[in-house]
Parts: C-alpha cells; sequence; structure tokens
C-alpha cells in the first residue's frame, strides 16, 4: 500500500511541480485565474502614463503573491495611482518586453530572475541603443526609514548590483527576494531512524560530523542523500565549503583571475587561480558523500521533479536545495517535517587554522550560541597551535558558519528608462524596501523575505505564525553573507564555474557514476581546469573574453 501511495503523490507532483527557481514553473497567479490578482490588475484596460505603474513579473518558485501584496499597499497609499501586473513564466519574455523600447512597451517595472548585467554593461560602454535601464542610484540612496537602503544590504551582496560611470556609484537593479539556499533535513526520516533526538546524538555541525551520521544512515539502509541526473543542486553545498575554506575576499580572487604567488610575494594572474586549495577541500568533501555511495542509487536516474518529490516522501534524509522547496511542495506535503541546517563548516579549515576537529565543534557551538542569541554560551579558552590567534579563530568560523547561497543577485527588480511611470516605478520600489513594504512581503509569503535588514523575528504578527520550517530558514538568513554566481567580476562575467568538470554533469553524479569512464575522482575534477588553462590558449581567450586582454 505504502508503495502505491507513492506512486500517485510521486505522479501528482510531477504535473504540479515545475523544476526549482532556475527552471520551475509558474503557479498560474495567486488569487485569481490565469495569471490574474485577486483585485484583477491584469485585467485593467488603463492609458499608460505617468500615474499606471505597469508591471511585468517572473512566477516561478516564488510565486507573486508578495507582489500583489505590495501593489495593494501601494496604490492604497497612492490613490491616484493605477497598477497592472503580467506575469511571466520565462525571463526571457520578461528581457524581450524591456528591449521593446519606448516605441513598443509600456512596461514601467520589471521582476526577474535573470541576469542583466550584459545590458548594464554595453549601456555603460556608451551603446546608447541599450540604455534600456532607468537609474536606481536615488532608490539606493532613499532613507524610508532613516537609514538608506544600500546600507541594509550585506556587503557581500552589495558588490553584485554596484557600477561606475563617470567616477560615481551607480545602481541599475536591486534584489526582490533574499535567497537562501543550503542543506535540508527531513526530520521524520532522521527521527524514526536516528531517534527523536537524533541531533544531539549526530549533530552536523561540520563535514566530518556529515560524513558520521551519513555512515550511520547508510548501516541503516537509508540514504543519507538524494540528487538528480541533470540538474546541479549541490553547488549550493560545495560552493559554501570552497568560500568557507578560501574566504569571500579569495572567492572575488579567483573570478578575477588573480592568485597570490608565494615565490615573488605578489598578486599575479594566471591559471594558477584553479590550484586554490579549498576548491580541493569541497570536492574531498563531496567524494566522501557522493562517492562513498550515500546517496540514493536511484538518483542519477531520477529527473528534478521526481528527485524533490522523493525527498519529500522521505526516501533521504538531506537534499540541498533553496527556501522555494516548500513553496512548492507545502499542498502536496502540508505536514512535512522539513527544515533548514546551517551549512556544515568544512573540516579541513580547523587544520588551517589550526585547531582540532573537537576544537572546531567548540567554536562552532560558542558562534552558533550567538547566532541563536543565547548568552549563557562559554568562550572557548584553548590555544591554536598555527599562526592565528583564538579570536582570530572564532572569527573565521563565524565567517564560515554563516555563510550562504544565494540566487539574490538574479532575482533583481529594474525599471524601464522610458517609462512614463518611471516616477512610480521607483516610488514602488524604496516602498519594497521600507519597514512597512518588508512586513507586508514576509507577511505574503510566510517563510522568504526580503534583504533589507526587517527581523521577522521580533514581530509577533509574523513570527507567531510561522512554521519550524521558515523559522529555520530565517535564522540562516537574518545573519547571512553570501556566496554566488559572481557575474560581477571579470571571468564569472564570461560563464566561468568553479569546476569544469560540471559541464560534463553535475558534481554529484559524477562522483558516482555507474560507468567507469564517466566517474571522475574529486582530485581529477580537481586538476581538470588547471590542465586544461595551462600551457594552451584557453586562458588567453578568456582573458579576452572578459576583456582583461586586447
Amino acid at each position: 500500500m505504502k508503495n502505491v501511495v507513492k506512486r500517485i503523490l510521486a505522479g501528482l507532483c510531477a504535473l504540479a511541480v515545475g523544476t526549482s527557481l532556475v527552471g520551475c514553473q509558474g503557479k498560474g497567479g495567486e488569487g485569481g485565474e490565469n495569471g490574474e490578482g485577486k483585485d484583477g490588475y491584469s485585467e485593467k484596460v488603463v492609458s499608460d502614463s505617468e500615474n499606471t505603474l505597469d508591471i511585468v513579473t517572473i512566477d516561478k518558485g516564488y510565486g507573486t503573491k508578495w507582489l500583489y501584496a505590495l501593489a495593494e499597499a501601494y496604490e492604497d497609499k497612492h490613490p491616484e495611482v493605477s497598477i497592472t501586473i503580467t506575469t511571466e513564466t520565462e525571463d526571457t519574455n520578461i528581457t524581450n518586453k524591456l528591449e521593446m523600447g519606448i516605441d513598443y512597451s509600456r512596461y514601467d517595472l520589471f521582476f526577474a530572475g535573470t541576469d542583466v548585467r550584459s545590458m548594464i554593461t554595453s549601456m555603460l560602454n556608451g551603446d546608447e541603443e541599450k540604455a534600456y535601464l532607468a537609474d536606481l542610484t536615488d532608490v539606493y540612496t532613499a532613507q524610508p526609514d532613516g537609514r538608506m537602503i544600500k546600507d541594509t544590504l550585506d556587503p557581500s551582496l552589495m558588490s553584485a548590483f554596484q557600477y561606475e560611470k563617470d567616477g560615481k556609484e551607480v545602481y541599475y537593479t536591486m534584489p526582490w527576494v533574499q535567497t537562501v539556499a543550503g542543506l535540508l533535513a527531513n526530520e521524520q526520516v532522521l527521527k524514526n531512524t536516528l531517534g527523536e533526538d537524533w541531533e544531539s546524538q549526530y549533530p552536523v555541525r561540520t563535514t566530518n560530523e556529515l560524513v558520521a551520521v551519513s555512515e550511520k544512515l547508510s548501516e541503516k539502509k537509508v540514504p543519507a542523500f538524494i540528487h538528480a541526473a541533470a540538474t546541479s543542486y549541490y553547488q549550493y553545498l560545495y560552493e559554501v565549503w570552497w568560500g568557507q575554506y578560501e574566504g569571500i575576499e579569495n572567492i572575488e580572487n579567483f573570478y578575477s583571475g588573480r592568485y597570490y604567488d608565494e615565490v615573488e610575494q605578489k598578486m599575479k594572474v594566471g591559471p594558477e587561480i584553479f590550484n586554490q586549495q579549498g576548491r580541493l577541500e569541497a570536492m574531498k568533501v563531496m567524494e566522501s558523500l557522493f562517492g562513498a555511495g550515500y546517496s540514493d542509487p536511484r538518483s542519477n536516474s531520477y529527473t528534478w521533479n521526481e528527485t524533490q518529490t522523493h525527498f519529500m516522501l522521505g526516501d533521504a534524509a538531506f537534499f540541498s536545495n533553496g527556501d522555494w522547496n516548500n513553496l512548492e511542495m507545502e499542498k502536496s506535503f502540508p505536514d512535512n517535517q522539513v527544515r533548514f541546517l546551517r551549512t556544515p563548516v568544512i573540516s579541513s579549515l580547523g587544520e588551517k587554522l589550526g585547531i582540532t576537529e573537537e576544537e572546531l565543534c567548540q567554536v562552532i557551538d560558542y558562534v552558533d550560541a550567538g547566532l541563536d542569541g543565547k548568552e549563557e554560551a562559554a568562550s572557548p579558552s584553548f590555544a591554536p597551535t598555527g599562526s592565528y590567534t583564538l579570536e582570530e579563530v572564532i572569527e573565521e568560523v563565524w565567517r564560515a558558519r554563516t555563510m550562504t547561497y544565494t540566487y539574490s543577485n538574479y532575482h533583481t527588480a529594474f525599471a524601464a528608462s522610458y517609462g512614463k511611470g518611471l516616477a512610480h516605478a521607483r516610488e514602488f520600489l524604496i516602498f519594497m524596501a521600507s519597514e512597512e513594504g518588508q512586513k507586508i512581503f514576509a507577511q505574503a509569503m510566510n517563510g522568504p523575505t526580503l534583504p533589507f535588514g526587517y527581523d521577522v523575528e521580533k514581530d509577533p504578527d509574523i513570527w507567531s505564525k510561522y512554521s519550524d520550517y521558515a523559522k529555520s530558514r530565517w535564522r540562516i538568513a537574518k545573519n547571512a553573507s553570501y556566496q554566488y554566481d559572481r557575474t560581477d567580476k571579470p571571468l564569472g562575467a564570461t560563464g566561468l564555474k568553479v569546476y569544469r568538470s560540471i559541464s560534463e554533469a553535475p558534481i554529484e553524479v559524477l562522483l558516482c557514476h555507474e560507468d567507469s569512464n564517466t566517474r571522475m575522482t574529486a582530485q581529477e575534477i580537481y586538476e581538470a581546469d588547471y590542465a586544461y588553462y595551462k600551457g594552451s590558449t584557453a586562458w588567453e581567450d578568456l582573458l579576452r573574453r572578459a576583456g582583461m586582454l586586447q
């Protein structure tokens, strides 16, 4: 009977749920049919004017309920304004509407899930024909609550939106959601397999501990992980592990083509960027999980929809996904016990800092207590054996523990430079980033938040209604520093990925592929990039595409 139920549910979910975030399908509008808002925003027929705000938005994993709620509140404040909302399930339809230009497009404000950096770069390079985007610098410098909006964003995310024009800092896009991606745990699976207090016996503070709990699950014939054949979502983990080990500055160096030459004691440009130790350490962790066979052995044949559904059904204990997971799955699995865990700290960071695994766990406990607002935690008192002081160790572990993968650099809002409703487009974005707007967003979403500093945990109207899943997500989001696809750096803008091998298949698939000719080791994945770029024209070609070489 259980298998029959699983097949039925899997079939329903495969029909109902699209692939997450990067390709998840729209929900057909929220509060109405065929993409119409509850107040019929899509039905309005109004003349395009300075008091018409025409919006087009992507309708994927995060839906559109938040936008309708904000639009209703904005119209209450500005009764002279008429808002229309059009939904799209493909980002290209949104950017195409922008590029249609003043003679053909009536849209003023756009909410998309794609990178428009190339459009901005062309505009900054003097291509006036592509000057579609309005300057939003006055939005970032606005102070709806006594503090400039740009100062409410974490510095690690700000660089994704900053540009320079005529020696001045300018902005053309801004994030419309605070994406959090990382490690999900199916509590019901873990409790059924390891006991109600599983986390006290098998904590997941470090990657070594993650391997240990995976081994224990394997002994009990329960897959620790589940993945898909063609969709790479475990980058939310291994790219953060890379960042934990190397630090944000070295991630930026990587995507800028720069590395530190130990012999010459200076920064240089070269393919040696691929020799960063953190790239190898992150891949070793992946190998210890997927190469060791701790993922569902059927995973290499699963589609993305099947993977997500099987996880919700309890066929694996852990899964790498984003905070849109439960938004997509809550209707089919209303009583699920899925929650976020903080991304485990890569254990090799302890070796780098001159401390043992046990000492690393002590520091993590201390950091977690601080993150959770617990004052009773005792500060570690051991002496590191390396060049780091204890204070520096704590700071590094804090940085590592709060690092989170995000797509907020892709989920951006922008306005048409030619839009008749441009003034209200700017005012709408300022309202969205205000405390009032953030509260409206949070109430509408019941989980995801905006990245402009509003603390929902201090708002009983919101917090009292949050599920355990939403609370676990917020505890990560409120202190997050960010790792993301660094298209803001020269090599990142060319599409360079941290591992070349990912073009063949998701890393998690390569590490456990049934075909020995396809399967790769961590060392092979790590070495593939340097071998490809060193001593060939490929590196120079990459630099030329990045504009770093004539």
